[in-house]
């Protein structure tokens, strides 16, 4: 699974939400202190790695993401949990329910979601 920076999944983030944006566009939702050169750099570094993909239009080039948003989120998940949780998802479950409080449609989705990895589990012995 490929790692992401923070600016990396910051843009990304911008690229997804925006669908495609020129990198004036994406500088602009950044809200960083950074300038628009280094906001630029990043930008072509990430095309250099392959996540996203650009065009010409005009004098600037668009930038679409090439990245699945979901496999990222999970991926940063990942990370998260391994480094500030030791690797255990039970006290990242712990940390995150003890210090939100989820809907009831929230916690009934919850609900499902372990009804259905103990369902699972239950059928892989």
């Amino acid at each position: 699974m490929k790692q992401y920076t923070d600016k990396e999944f910051d843009i990304l983030t911008i690229l997804w939400n925006c669908k495609e944006a020129s990198v004036q566009e994406v500088h602009e939702k950044l809200n960083s202190s950074s300038g628009y050169t280094t906001t630029l750099k990043l930008m072509q570094i990430m095309f250099d790695k392959g996540f996203v993909e650009r065009r010409k239009e005009g004098k600037k080039h668009i930038y679409v993401p090439l990245v699945d948003q979901e496999k990222a989120q999970e991926s940063g998940i990942k990370k998260m949990i391994s480094g500030l949780f030791g690797g255990s998802k039970l006290s990242f479950a712990q940390s995150f329910l003890g210090n939100t409080k989820p809907s009831k449609e929230e916690l009934e989705a919850i609900k499902e979601m372990i009804e259905k990895i103990e369902k699972d589990a239950g059928d892989s012995l």
